[in-house]
């Protein structure tokens, strides 16, 4: 059941990946890298990109893409998800300095952040046997996703198209509307979900009460929002016999996901390994 609501298929957005670094290429470029005109003469070189400490690799997918794309010949020797240490050469790119160059950045930025975040996930999903999601608080939304994904982790919505997640403003609007109490609202939104309903539903809860109020019109998934543990541990207890999932979010991290492993939710949501993971250090170098 997990799978079906939190691991969606990637593959038909795998062309916009490689649009989403090409286009980051171009901005870089703008009107013409200036440096490298000046300096630098059409002459054919050799560089790799080198590790710089361990870590789970991502990103490969999308950089080749982009030195393909401008007409440069690569050879990879590690595979995305794969695991990596320092000083491994990752990839070998031959061809035109200037283009080389001028897609340095944008290779190492995309590179390094799609790993940082594979690396972070793999971390907290290896601590715990819940399983372990990904939020939309991302930059680069299918690629970070896959990145997640290549860690050991799960998509999650991907964006707004392709799963109900009813959010506190969307209970706070709809009790405006009807001018009721939250209870009421939040009845009303699942019941305006259901009418439509060809995905699964999810409602997003801050407390014991507002959960069992969305319990009873039995959405697919309940959203525990920065709950305390204790809190988390008795809705468990409540709800294990109803069919529901249980995801909890808010500030968890490596750190404590053992502690609301404990709770008996079956997943967490982790916004930080978006957008807050620490990029995995590489460098791009000319070969002597």
């Amino acid at each position: 059941m997990i799978e079906k609501y939190f691991n969606k298929d990637l593959e038909p957005f795998l062309e916009k990946m490689k649009e989403t670094i090409f286009e980051a290429y171009q901005n870089d470029v703008g009107n013409g890298d200036i440096t490298t005109k000046a300096i630098v003469k059409p002459v054919t070189i050799k560089a790799v990109i080198r590790s710089k400490e361990n870590g789970i690799l991502a990103g490969v997918y999308e950089v080749r893409s982009l030195f393909e794309k401008l007409e440069l010949k690569v050879k990879t020797f590690f595979n995305d998800g794969d695991e990596i240490e320092k000083n491994y050469i990752v990839m070998e790119i031959e061809g035109d300095a200037r283009k080389i160059f001028q897609a340095e950045r944008t290779a190492l930025n995309f590179i390094t952040r799609l790993s940082g975040i594979a690396t972070e996930t793999h971390k907290i999903a290896s601590k715990t046997k819940l399983k372990v999601a990904a939020t939309r608080k991302t930059l680069f939304t299918f690629n970070d996703k896959r990145a997640v994904t290549l860690g050991g982790g799960y998509t999650h919505r991907l964006g707004l198209f392709d799963q109900y997640l009813i959010k506190d403003n969307h209970i706070s609007a709809v009790q405006k509307e009807l001018n009721c109490d939250r209870n009421e609202a939040i009845k009303e939104c699942i019941k305006r979900a259901r009418k439509n309903n060809d995905r699964g539903i999810e409602i997003e809860v801050e407390n014991f009460d507002e959960t069992m109020t969305a319990a009873e019109e039995k959405p697919d998934m309940i959203l525990l929002d920065n709950m305390k543990v204790s809190d988390m541990k008795k809705i468990a207890e409540k709800l294990k016999d109803s069919g529901i999932i249980l995801e909890a979010s808010g500030g968890i991290t490596s750190k404590n996901v053992k502690e609301v492993e404990k709770t008996g939710v079956d997943i967490v949501s982790c916004g930080y390994l978006t957008h807050s993971s620490k990029p995995l250090d590489m460098t791009l170098e000319v070969l002597k």
